[in-house]
């Protein structure tokens, strides 16, 4: 998508703006600063309206979340483990909550939730994934990894919020 382009997109999270995609900025300047002691959230997504949407929910709801936002499995897990450009701890936390798309550009968020399960200090963390595709939505598939909660992305801003509701501390 070239500067200066909009598109339509599925409109999850009861939203109907479209984004410009130079709306989506690198890692470093993704961060929404919550309040001090509120939950963070780290939202795994790689789609700039989804982030706007899914931000715009939370507020919509009432929820004063910080979240934090990384476009891939990998950046994910170098999040997690405060590596590379994650590397300030302090600043970095360990989320409370992980919300992920599950296509993430070519890849599944599945790789990224097996070794999050296998590493014992991350295994508590809980996580909620989302797809945009009722196809993607095999419940098994996502039990066996031990997925808190699935969704599909909808205009419903209500059930979003019944699903994050009591994984929030």
């Amino acid at each position: 998508m070239r500067d200066g382009e909009t598109r339509n997109c599925e409109r999850p999270y009861g939203q109907s703006d479209v984004l410009n995609d130079t709306a989506f900025t690198p890692v470093s300047s993704r961060v929404v600063q919550g309040k001090q002691g509120a939950p963070l959230i780290l939202l795994i997504e790689d789609d700039a309206n989804d982030v706007f949407f899914f931000r715009r929910t939370l507020s919509k709801l009432g929820y004063h979340a910080d979240v934090r936002v990384v476009s891939s499995n990998s950046e994910a897990k170098r999040y997690m483990l405060n590596e590379g450009e994650f590397s300030n701890a302090a600043y970095f936390r360990l989320p409370d909550l992980i919300v992920s798309d599950f296509r993430l550009s070519g890849d599944t968020a599945l790789g990224f939730v097996q070794w999050l399960r296998s590493e014992p200090r991350f295994s508590n963390i809980p996580v909620v994934m989302l797809s945009g595709a009722a196809s993607q939505m095999n419940p098994a598939l996502f039990v066996g990894l031990a997925v808190n909660s699935f969704l599909r992305k909808t205009p419903d801003v209500a059930a979003l919020g019944a699903t994050l509701q009591p994984l929030l501390p």
